[in-house]
């Protein structure tokens, strides 16, 4: 008996060491919550007419703005997306679209811009995103699906110009590669896009290519990640600055009251 009761005895201990020196569960890659910088392509369209990016020149992601280059299109993830396959809210916070022709939305023939109603107080242009293969290993990580309600306004001759349509609209993207590495020449911004657990990329989140978003009606908005910043000599400086004080001026020509 007391043979016995000893073997259950050590068999308990060893079986406490072992629980004890345990290593803890794996808790697997994620995708933290963050912004994506997006340029808008040609391939972009609305009402059969072709638009272009409007580039915002910076953005305020929570400590002041920020030069964003040539961005025009800004994604914000809303949630953490864990292991495997991993659906969040997410919102489109920025659009900044223009008319590539002159065309007639309703107030006569000028170039028009696409804002969303978010920016002058408006509803929000919210959506959801499905982020699968995030147990991966290779490049790409895996793909995702996205859509988003976009609430937005056409206006006539500036982003502030006076409204000419307002409306709503789904847009739909699928099967678009991602990946925790940025690809080459991409805008990096620490804490915005990058870095987003402090430490290092495994919780970063990159698309890979073009992602096109479209609607039933033909609507369709193609965009790729936003290129890095160009650093000018002094004489790149001195063009940039009379480049900004002529886009200024023109502006400042153009703009009326909001609608």
């Amino acid at each position: 008996m007391g043979g016995e009761r000893f073997k259950r005895l050590f068999a308990l201990g060893l079986l406490a060491v072992l629980v004890g020196f345990a290593p803890p569960a794996f808790a697997g890659p994620t995708v933290d919550p963050g912004w994506d910088l997006f340029t808008t392509t040609p391939v972009t369209t609305f009402g059969g007419v072709p638009f272009v990016g409007a580039p915002l020149g910076s953005f305020d992601f929570g400590s002041g703005p920020m030069p964003t280059g040539t961005t025009d299109t800004i994604v914000e993830r809303l949630d953490q997306a864990t292991v495997g396959s991993a659906t969040i809210p997410t919102e489109l916070v920025a659009l900044h679209l223009m008319s590539a022709v002159p065309v007639d939305f309703g107030l006569g023939l000028d170039v028009y811009f696409i804002t969303l109603q978010g920016e002058r107080g408006g509803p929000a242009s919210v959506g959801r995103m499905t982020i699968s293969g995030l147990a991966a290993e290779g490049n790409p990580h895996g793909t995702f699906d996205s859509f988003f309600d976009v609430f937005f306004d056409v206006r006539k001759g500036a982003t502030s110009g006076p409204i000419a349509l307002s409306d709503t609209l789904r847009l739909t993207s699928t099967g678009t590669p991602w990946d925790h590495e940025p690809p080459p020449g991409a805008l990096e911004i620490t804490g915005v896009n990058t870095f987003l657990n402090g430490t290092d990329r495994e919780a970063d989140f990159w698309p890979i290519g073009a992602v096109q978003e479209q609607h039933p009606s033909g609507a369709i908005h193609t965009v790729v990640l936003t290129p890095r910043l160009p650093v000018p000599g002094p004489g790149g400086l001195v063009l940039l600055g009379l480049g900004l004080l002529a886009v200024a001026g023109y502006r400042g020509r153009r703009q009326t009251p909001h609608s």
